[in-house]
């Protein structure tokens, strides 16, 4: 036995008794599971991290780094050793390199893995040096006295990763010698093992009263000092103390120890509160991370509940969490200090008119993306009431933008992602918002009161959406935009072509985070008793719908990030049915599941958290009951129309013209489960009315409805009230709502919502739908009355006449 081999088995026992670790596998590295041409690459010698690794590997189904490899009776390295403070290890591993590159050069047959395996414990990013001292230990290579400790103190905090295999086939067919090449695998590996460092334990950290000082004597900051003295007429020395106060209100105080301790205790809780976290997209952000780029997650915002699973789920994808931008009003005691030592730091919800206050936030935004921070921010600004996604708010990818015009040296990337949950904690305060009341003001014993009531909130959905890289997106937008970049310190004017660019990427951001959301038991529930009379149905219905629901969304996904369960419609009630969300009656014929009108209400925010992905296939079934026999061209050419009107309102990310491939795509479905036939090609009909694929269509129909009869509305009113100010159609257009919402039952708050019918009309003025007269009255195209017909087409007769009459008697009132 060797004395590498003797001290192996002498800390055998005490180092697993002493450690815990958590394997991370990218899934490129799990295609190699089972496969034992395998080899390692580690940056530490040291025995403990090799006992570690073995035990993770063998758990993870890859070779145990401890066994021979033999290649063509050689017996070869399984492990090589890239420790920078060790030269001879550091040789030998090139050495080993070399003999395996020689040896696929031998063997055109042979394909061998490297595996780079990083090995973590506790995660902790290291300290900057203070000034007048150095780093001169290797924080992967601590010492033996250091390892002790952390074997002590971290060791059951141990994260092992396992990346990117590297192919040694395709190394040994490049060119070069076996010498150079070994050389090259060598540098790669280092640069790899760096930016995997980077990427879980995040930069090193300072002081913040460090931070806070340097970024004071920053020159924009020190511009911006000089020019609050002059408008407020005080001392440098006074301004200065202002902006130092804003630096303290704002700046986070990152805690590596508290972010464990949270991850214990998240542990505990989450699987208290959850069934489960469903994660989609983990891939990407590790690939993102490890190849270096400055990532910025920016999520939809349902719940105070994201801050904390976001985090959560990040850090448990092996990824240091990033730092969250929190509204001010979350700054109070004792939750302000724990969230700035999670990484929070704190925005006030305007600073329009404070030049001072907006310099200092930029700069300390700037600094974050300067050493390589994540960072974490809502588009939205704040919590969706009605679980629609709301209009973005462009400040913050503002500066994010002027982040790169700074010099952003790392490659940027913003990450959508969609937060979905089966139960939100605060959707009884939204509808009391919603119906006038003011909001809360958040304090400790809102929260205490909330885990008073402590509940298990279902599944939780996390997913990851496609990365906008914020260089390439900026190239397509604006090819001109590197013209803009500063290299100094100074802050960069703002340039002309900032503002809509930074729409298009907002827009495109909600597009994405809309793309990547999950369809659960609950929300799809939720959409079928909402669309049926009196909000009731019988289990066997509301099982067939499911299956409708999941079949349609399945074979014809709303996108490729969409999450489709694959639970049949019986499991996902039985799943829905453990909330007590939903009333259940049993009479002599059977079940009868339905919603009361609170319920029905407060039911109508899950239900809209996928609107977006149902309303084309809904809109296309209401066509098909309006005109009974049609043409897809027909259909499409509907679709494509309402286009505008539904990528403003819900974030529809498919373009106008791939409407018609959707649209094709969907009446072949519907064709194949029974909802329509084909007597000829590319002509279409509805399914018999006595027949239950009838009642699935019309259940399918309604739930495009409340969007349908708010287009008819405005429509109508556009049509028959010209010329009519923006006002007064903004103001009928609401009491219309209002009139149908109590004729008919509508219950979704945002029906009759002021901002929704405001957007609605913007977009028909943006599409040139109605043109304004000198009077500055609106003067509706010929189109709208087009349309017009056409969505009348969609609505049930008894809704159409109601809106009809409704706007005959305004008419006819202001005349």
């Amino acid at each position: 036995m060797s004395l590498r081999g003797f001290w192996r088995a002498i800390m055998y026992w005490p180092v697993r008794w002493l450690t815990r670790f958590e394997i991370i596998l990218d899934d490129t590295a799990q295609q190699v599971v089972g496969d034992n041409n395998v080899v390692y690459v580690m940056r530490s010698t040291s025995t403990t991290d090799m006992l570690v690794a073995q035990r993770a590997l063998k758990q993870a189904g890859l070779p145990d780094p401890t066994d021979e490899l033999i290649i063509n009776g050689q017996q070869l390295a399984r492990v090589m050793f890239l420790d920078q403070t060790d030269h001879g290890s550091a040789r030998k591993a090139i050495a080993d390199f070399e003999k395996l590159i020689a040896a696929h050069q031998k063997d055109s047959q042979l394909n061998i893995k490297v595996v780079p395996i990083g090995l973590f414990w506790g995660r902790k990013p290291g300290q900057e040096p203070r000034q007048g001292h150095t780093m001169v230990s290797d924080i992967d290579n601590p010492g033996h006295w250091r390892k002790f400790w952390l074997v002590m103190f971290s060791g059951r905090h141990i994260l092992l990763r396992a990346s990117l295999p590297v192919q040694l086939r395709e190394m040994a067919e490049q060119r070069g010698s076996t010498q150079d090449l070994a050389h090259k695998l060598a540098r790669v590996a280092r640069v790899h093992f760096v930016r995997l460092r980077h990427a879980i334990a995040g930069p090193k950290m300072t002081e913040r009263a460090v931070v806070i000082q340097d970024l004071l004597d920053t020159p924009a900051l020190q511009q911006a000092i000089a020019d609050e003295a002059r408008s407020k007429k005080i001392t440098e020395q006074q301004a200065r103390k202002v902006a130092e106060k804003y630096l303290h209100e704002i700046a986070a105080s990152y805690s590596d120890t508290l972010v464990r301790l949270l991850d214990r205790f998240m542990s505990w809780c989450w699987s208290r509160i959850y069934n489960g976290i469903h994660v989609e997209g983990g891939e990407r952000i590790r690939e993102l991370a490890e190849t270096g780029h400055e990532i910025v997650y920016v999520p939809c915002h349902r719940s105070h509940m994201d801050y904390l699973l976001l985090s959560y789920v990040i850090y448990k994808e092996g990824l240091v969490p990033p730092h969250i931008a929190a509204g001010v009003n979350l700054d109070f005691f004792p939750a302000g200090p724990l969230f700035r030592r999670g990484g929070a730091f704190f925005i006030r919800r305007s600073f329009r008119g404070n030049k001072l206050y907006s310099t200092v936030f930029r700069e300390y935004l700037n600094r974050l993306f300067q050493k390589g921070y994540p960072v974490e921010y809502f588009t939205e600004g704040g919590r969706s009431r009605t679980g629609r996604l709301l209009a973005p708010k462009t400040g913050m990818i503002a500066m994010t933008v002027q982040g790169m015009l700074r010099g952003q040296q790392r490659p940027m990337s913003l990450v959508p992602v969609y937060l979905g949950y089966e139960h939100v904690m605060e959707v009884g305060t939204y509808l009391k918002e919603l119906k006038g009341k003011s909001k809360e003001k958040e304090s400790v014993w809102k929260v205490i009161g909330s885990l008073r009531h402590l509940r298990n909130f279902g599944q939780g959905y996390v997913s990851f959406g496609e990365p906008i890289n914020l260089g390439e997106a900026l190239e397509k937008l604006q090819p001109n935009w590197r013209e803009s970049i500063t290299t100094g310190a100074e802050e960069p004017e703002r340039p002309k072509w900032l503002t809509p660019t930074v729409n298009l990427l907002a827009d495109e951001i909600m597009c994405r985070i809309n793309n990547s959301a999950a369809l659960n038991s609950v929300n799809l529930t939720a959409l079928a008793i909402l669309s049926s009379e009196q909000h009731a149905l019988t289990r066997e219905e509301l099982v067939s719908q499911l299956n409708l629901y999941t079949q349609i969304l399945g074979e014809v996904p709303y996108s490729k990030d969409a999450y489709v369960p694959e639970e049949d419609g019986e499991a996902l009630w039985q799943l829905a049915k453990k909330h007590d969300k939903f009333i259940v009656e049993s009479d002599g014929i059977g079940e009868l599941i339905r919603l009361d009108g609170t319920n029905a209400i407060a039911m109508t925010y899950y239900r809209n958290n996928i609107m977006h992905m149902v309303i084309v296939p809904a809109l296309l079934a209401a066509f098909a009951l309006g005109h009974k026999r049609f043409s897809g061209e027909q259909a499409s050419q509907l679709l494509a129309q309402l286009h505008p009107l539904l990528r403003s309102e819900l974030f529809i990310s498919h373009s106008q013209a791939d409407m018609k491939l959707w649209v094709s795509a969907l009446l072949e479905q519907y064709v194949q489960c029974g909802l329509l036939s084909e007597p000829e090609p590319g002509e279409f009909m509805v399914a018999k009315r006595d027949s239950q694929a009838y009642s699935q269509l019309v259940l399918l129909a309604r739930s495009a409805g409340e969007t349908a009869q708010r287009y008819a509305i405005v429509l109508e009113l556009l049509q028959k009230a010209q010329p009519i100010s923006r006002s007064e159609l903004e103001q009928n257009s609401v009491q219309l709502a209002e009139r149908l919402s109590a004729v008919h039952g509508v219950n979704a708050p945002e029906f009759f919502d002021k901002k929704v019918l405001s957007a609605l009309i913007g977009t028909l003025k943006s599409e040139g739908y109605f043109t304004m007269s000198d009077s500055g009255e609106m003067v509706a195209d010929h189109r709208v009355g087009e349309l017009s017909d056409a969505v009348d087409l969609l609505l049930e007769p008894a809704v159409l006449q109601t809106i009809r009459q409704s706007v005959q008697q305004l008419v006819s009132a202001a005349r």
